[in-house]
């Protein structure tokens, strides 16, 4: 239980250290503070690992990497790299933004992080919890949105419902003023019926007479 707690969800290594908890690629995962930044450049500067609250710096005082989207403050890069710039992560294959370091070698669990570590878990954390805000937002309009669905789901249902019984309604009127018509028709038949059959009783008696 407590390897698959401290296993991250994107490089699936199972030694990792805090995780965080965002959205990603449309899934919640848990992921481990060097994968949070690696799959979100752009949003903070590899360098200082200040992250953008709101926009990036403006174009006049960031630099973007020329293999990623990574921007880094202007300020923050060397003047002689500038030309050719590249973030640390595409200038080192080997290079991670958070590593932590055991204390004795005898000492298996004293853990400890340097500055940069302790900065990109901040920024990382920053990250995360942006993304968790921008998917509850989310997730409080598409609930909204399904309620609004239902109840007017349910007002054309209730409508049909009306629509039906009001026919019903109309179509029994209509049968209860049909049916006393038919009944004196077949009354007044079955009267001149009787009558034609009363006169030509007796007008059958009255040739037996002559």
């Amino acid at each position: 239980m407590k390897q698959q707690q401290s296993e991250c969800g994107l490089c699936c290594r199972e030694d990792r250290w805090l995780l965080h908890s965002l959205r990603h690629r449309g899934s919640y995962r848990k992921l481990c503070t060097n994968c949070v930044l690696n799959n979100h450049q752009g949003l903070f500067c590899p360098i200082c690992l200040q992250v953008f609250d709101d926009d990036p710096p403006p174009p006049h005082l960031r630099l973007m990497c020329l293999r990623c989207p990574s921007i880094s403050h202007l300020s923050c890069v060397s003047s002689s790299s500038a030309a050719n710039f590249t973030c640390p992560p595409c200038s080192n294959p080997h290079f991670s933004f958070f590593s932590v370091n055991h204390g004795r070698s005898n000492d298996k669990d004293t853990r400890f992080i340097d500055k940069d570590s302790a900065n990109a878990l901040v920024a990382a954390a920053k990250i995360a919890a942006a993304s968790m805000t921008k998917a509850a937002t989310l997730a409080r309009v598409e609930a909204e949105r399904r309620v609004k669905e239902a109840a007017f789901a349910k007002k054309r249902a209730r409508e049909a419902l009306e629509r039906l019984l009001y026919l019903g309604a109309k179509e029994k009127e209509k049968d209860s003023k049909f049916k006393p018509s038919v009944a004196v028709t077949e009354q007044k038949v079955k009267s001149r019926r009787t009558g034609s059959n009363r006169v030509h009783k007796n007008g059958v008696t009255s040739e037996g007479d002559d």
